[in-house]
């Protein structure tokens, strides 16, 4: 984006941001150094994907918000060891595609989450270390299914988390030079207009850098992997059972400074 808010068209520098492109740094080098006004505009019409092509982990942080634990009753400090879990990634889509209500959908809930792509191979990070593995920010949706996350004999989170387009990602990657303090910022999440979530990432009980650090004890990060910090209060599991989404609902979710989702609940195609 240039600094009149015009999008531009990067293509014919590079294919696509993924692990190779965020990991070069000489790429990076050269595309920093480049006039943004001197590359193609993006057509308005032209729809936006993830803003990152994700062919790494999706990894969800799960009871990160002191205020959401408090909501639903669970005692969680800042000695409490992060819940962790993956979402499949044919689940990431972009930030204004439809959510699917597909033929097994039951209890479907939103979760507006601010989001970090990692920018840097590393392992046994130190928080401090971390840090500088972070590429930049934007917004995530961890979209899941309650009945087949809790209600079934088999309790992990796979099957409810990892439907089709149950991550939406973006629509901005914001470099973290740019976000001075991402443990504080405000973000809202609406359902047809009406406010639902309504937070401040200082709610956050594990800061970007803490999360990236604790992950790195069990797994190597790779740039292009996406870490999604945990949901605030105010899912439609706590307003009730009548608050579901259902197909023709408006979604929409915004953190200062990284953009707006715009997403209707539709049926999967092809369906009766």
């Amino acid at each position: 984006m240039d600094g009149s808010g015009v999008l531009r068209d990067l293509s014919g520098i590079l294919s696509d941001w993924d692990r190779s492109t965020l990991g070069d740094a000489v790429l990076l080098e050269r595309v920093s150094r480049m006039d943004p006004r001197k590359l193609p505009q993006v057509p308005d019409c032209e729809r936006l994907g993830s803003p990152v092509s994700v062919t790494g982990k999706v990894i969800c942080i799960g009871w990160n918000s002191r205020l959401h634990a408090m909501q639903m009753g669970h005692k969680i400090t800042e000695e409490s060891e992060p819940v962790v879990f993956l979402k499949a990634n044919s689940s990431v889509c972009g930030p204004n595609d439809p959510i699917l209500y597909n033929r097994y959908t039951k209890k479907l809930d939103w979760e507006g989450e601010l989001t970090v792509v990692i920018g840097k191979k590393g392992k046994y990070l130190s928080a401090e270390q971390a840090a500088s593995h972070i590429f930049g920010y934007m917004c995530g949706q961890d979209l899941s299914e309650r009945y087949w996350q809790f209600e079934t004999d088999d309790k992990q989170y796979t099957k409810g988390k990892s439907f089709d387009n149950f991550a939406p990602l973006g629509p901005f990657l914001v470099t973290s030079d740019e976000v001075d303090q991402p443990c504080h910022l405000h973000a809202v999440l609406t359902v047809n207009g009406a406010v639902r979530q309504d937070f401040n990432t200082s709610d956050y009980i594990h800061s970007p850098a803490g999360i990236i650090s604790y992950l790195s004890k069990f797994f190597t990060l790779y740039p292009g992997d996406v870490i999604l910090l945990g949901s605030p209060p105010g899912n439609a599991k706590s307003w009730g059972d009548d608050f579901w989404l259902k197909p023709g609902d408006k979604v929409e979710f915004e953190i200062s400074g990284l953009g707006k989702q715009c997403q209707e609940v539709i049926r999967e195609p092809g369906i009766d």
